[in-house]
């Protein structure tokens, strides 16, 4: 995100139609920026849009059905931004990272979860540095519902279907990365029945434990691979998943679960790219690794974004900036404290919100 937006926030309360206008009114600025730089991705990869657009036809028509109260958030949202409801549809039905020029070198998230004795405080931490090939604007949104339920989310302003990190009043968060090789095509056979991508939203507003999280990732249709990490205070779990193939981790005392852009599991391990095609996803799993294994039983909230905001193996690093042939950088970088129910977020790379400095040795008297 440039620097010189101010980062987003918007509490919205009520009825999904009325939280739309309500993030519509109060994101409406970041909103419309987003959809230039979709548009741009569009004209940038020679998109015949009449395909295009046939193909989130079909999708929509899933969503209607399937997401109806969504639906309704996204009418809200067209209303407050006062944008047509076809721009922000176009915005929530992500087609345009199927290019296939874009989707493989571009989305290089990074993701963890820390808690029990690898934590100082033995509380739950997830932390993820969303990272992007295109300048979508993010924001921070509070959700509060009529029926109790709160979540708060870290997603693109305007953009309900792939938030990059949610916790949900129940004290479930999720966290996903995604999973890129061409030994895994999306499943376009499936636009009528899937989410483009697994639907973060629709697991915090239906699942109340990871174990839930985990069971509903079992049995929803999906056109992609994705990396998941579901966290609650008594259990965590790290999910791999192709279109069609699962496999599920469950910490069970380490208190470490962390991923980046490829499979770990044995199981799925052979739909990985080779590793020369491929490099920063392995540096930046390695790395974590590393920096864990440095801090591991007393690791805190600053030396979570002490990692995310780490440049070693750099371009092929963590905290992400854009290099040549790789234009992806760390357009969020999200924590949320389980058992406190808390999100915080710097909305763009963590080395320039979180600036920080210490005495390294500090004269005791």
């Amino acid at each position: 995100m440039n620097s010189q937006y101010a980062p987003s926030y918007c509490q919205a309360v009520g009825t999904p139609y009325e939280q739309g206008v309500q993030q519509g009114q109060s994101l409406r600025d970041a909103i419309r920026r987003n959809l230039t730089s979709v548009h741009h991705k569009l004209e940038q990869e020679k998109v015949d849009m009449q395909v295009y657009q046939e193909f989130v036809g079909r999708n929509l028509r899933f969503f209607k059905e399937q997401r109806p109260e969504m639906y309704e958030e996204l009418q809200g949202i067209a209303k407050g931004s006062e944008l047509p409801l076809e721009d922000i549809l176009l915005l929530n039905i992500p087609a345009y990272f199927l290019c296939e020029s874009f989707r493989h070198i571009t989305q290089e998230c990074s993701m963890l979860c820390v808690r029990g004795k690898a934590t100082a405080d033995g509380n739950t931490y997830i932390i993820k540095n969303r990272d992007m090939g295109m300048p979508l604007e993010q924001a921070l949104v509070h959700h509060s519902f009529p029926d109790g339920l709160e979540i708060l989310e870290v997603g693109g302003a305007g953009i309900l279907t792939y938030p990059a990190v949610g916790i949900n009043s129940y004290g479930l968060a999720v966290t996903t990365t995604g999973f890129w090789t061409e030994k895994d095509p999306t499943r376009i056979d499936r636009v009528e029945e899937a989410d483009i991508f697994l639907n973060v939203r629709v697991l915090l507003t239906s699942c109340k434990t990871a174990a839930e999280a985990v069971e509903f990732c079992r049995t929803a249709p999906r056109m992609n691979g994705l990396n998941v990490i579901a966290a609650d205070p008594k259990e965590a779990y790290v999910i791999e998943m192709t279109a069609d193939e699962i496999y599920v981790e469950k910490d069970e005392g380490t208190g470490v679960l962390y991923r980046t852009n490829h499979v770990v599991s044995d199981q799925l391990s052979h739909f990985n790219p080779p590793e020369e095609q491929y490099p920063s996803t392995h540096k930046r799993y390695d790395r974590i690794g590393e920096m864990v294994a440095e801090r591991y039983g007393s690791l805190r909230f600053q030396d979570l974004y002490r990692i995310m905001s780490d440049h070693t193996y750099e371009p092929n690093c963590i905290c992400r900036h854009p290099h040549e042939g790789v234009p992806a950088t760390t357009v969020s970088s999200t924590l949320c404290v389980v058992e406190d129910f808390e999100l915080w977020t710097t909305l763009c790379n963590p080395c320039l919100a979180l600036p920080h400095t210490q005495i390294e040795h500090p004269h005791k008297g």
